[in-house]
């Protein structure tokens, strides 16, 4: 049997890791201050804020926020102005954790690794050919 003993990365206390990556008391809190978002984008009169004016209101972080919103505890369908920042540049994003842009970076980025990999196996096949013609040639003399 392991026991997962760790520090919290909310509160530095040490707690015993079960299924939560935080302890049961940041649990809780964080339970409490989703309820504090979700009640306030739910009145009608709110539903112009941003992600700041709800963090300012409610006191939970930008960030806390965000990941409230990826991890789809809180939809943003009813809130034409919220939006979170992308985790690579910080462009505004109403959808996933990248923009278009950062996307397609990335892709591009995966493309040129995919060639250079593409690259290396054939000089490397051809290395292995000369290699192998030259013992060949060797030894019919």
């Amino acid at each position: 049997m392991s026991f997962d003993i760790m520090n919290c990365p909310r509160c530095k206390k040490l707690f015993h890791k079960v299924r939560q990556n935080v302890c049961p008391d940041c649990v809780k809190e964080i339970d409490r201050e989703y309820e504090k978002c979700y009640k306030f984008m739910r009145k009608k009169e709110n539903r112009a804020c941003n992600v700041h004016d709800l963090s300012e209101a409610t006191g939970v972080s930008v960030n806390q926020i965000t990941m409230f919103i990826l991890e789809g505890r809180l939809s943003i369908d009813n809130n034409p102005n919220m939006s979170y920042p992308c985790r690579s540049c910080g462009e505004p994003l109403r959808a996933g954790s990248l923009c278009d842009h950062c996307t397609d970076n990335l892709k591009k980025i995966a493309s040129y690794m995919k060639e250079d990999e593409q690259k290396r196996w054939e000089e490397e096949a051809q290395e292995k050919r000369e290699r192998s013609a030259l013992y060949r040639s060797g030894r019919d003399e």
